[in-house]
């Protein structure tokens, strides 16, 4: 039981069940002790003290796997739908509703309207699930997305004010999130780019590799412990997805295992920083970026197991054939 407690401590029960315990965890904080204050049999023999001066209210850290939400999809992280939608790519006028013209438009950094090509706005379609732009995934080499912006975040090196500022003030191709996210969010997003180059977090070249003749273009690294993998899945992802990753769907179509096994990419995005928008948070907390790397890598090996983690039911012709390069040797 103690090593099983010990073996939790390092990670964040996701979903409902970690909403339940982190519930059942706040009950047993104890109230701060009061002061007793001088005896009353004690004269103070000092002068009463001036009134304290209240210190200042440090800023919160930033959050950096909520950056992490935010950089998937910023309006559902924020809650902003009934506020903001993105001007529809398929039509010649903007016909969104709010940001700062009021129609579903950004501005770019000199206050021109930034037209939606299908990139909503949302940076992970500007630079990609690898943060990479159009050296990454979905750059001219591999998904050849038309929206991709030609810079690799991994490889800027911008300070983090610097980023920061570029976040919010934008450029001639990047949106002024400035005019729709706050300061929080903005030090949140950088937090999580920053963590990401330096490799705090875990970087995508540890979980898998670009290769443009696998189906979606990648596949998983070697060196994968799939029976590690399997049990950190038990201990992360078990209690809301089901034991073989059939219950809470992602999508209503896939398993998790079938989503894992398809677009492992986003799937590891995901289990490293959660699910805009949802209870689903962070998965994996370990002391590095290179050992969060290794867990994610470990779990998407265990879930390339088709057996132990099967198509929905009725949906097997879905899945991946015997042979796809995706999941590697670890395909079973």
């Amino acid at each position: 039981m103690l090593q099983r407690l010990a073996f939790q401590s390092r990670w964040r029960v996701g979903g409902l069940a970690g909403l339940a315990l982190g519930s059942a965890l706040g009950a047993l904080h104890c109230a701060p002790s009061q002061s007793a204050g001088p005896s009353a049999a004690v004269a103070p023999t000092v002068a009463s003290p001036a009134p304290a001066v209240s210190a200042p209210a440090q800023a919160a850290e930033p959050d950096d796997a909520r950056g992490g939400r935010l950089y998937d999809n910023w309006r559902t992280e924020r809650r902003l739908s009934q506020s903001f939608a993105a001007d529809s790519p398929k039509t010649p006028e903007p016909d969104g509703k709010g940001g700062p013209n009021g129609n579903g438009t950004l501005n770019d950094g000199a206050g021109h309207p930034i037209p939606n090509t299908g990139h909503d706005y949302r940076l992970k379609n500007l630079f990609g699930w690898d943060l990479r732009g159009a050296d990454g995934v979905d750059g001219p080499a591999y998904h050849d997305e038309p929206h991709v912006l030609r810079r690799n975040l991994l490889t800027d090196t911008r300070s983090a004010s610097e980023i920061q500022r570029w976040l919010s003030e934008g450029d001639t191709q990047t949106p002024a999130y400035g005019q729709v996210l706050d300061e929080r969010d903005l030090a949140d997003l950088t937090a999580f780019l920053v963590k990401t180059r330096d490799g705090e977090l875990a970087r995508p070249e540890g979980i898998f590799r670009l290769e443009a003749a696998a189906p979606e273009d990648y596949e998983l690294i070697a060196g994968a412990d799939p029976v590690r993998g399997r049990e950190l899945y038990g201990y992360t992802c078990e209690d809301c997805h089901g034991k073989d990753g059939r219950e809470l769907t992602l999508d209503g179509m896939q398993s998790v295992g079938t989503l894992s096994r398809s677009i492992a990419y986003e799937v590891s995005f995901k289990i490293q920083n959660g699910l805009a928008g949802s209870p689903m948070k962070r998965q994996v907390q370990e002391k590095t970026g290179a050992e969060s790397a290794r867990a994610v890598l470990d779990l998407l090996a265990a879930l390339c197991d088709r057996t132990a983690f099967p198509a929905l039911r009725g949906r097997d012709a879905e899945d991946v054939k015997d042979g796809d390069a995706r999941c590697g040797a670890y395909l079973k």
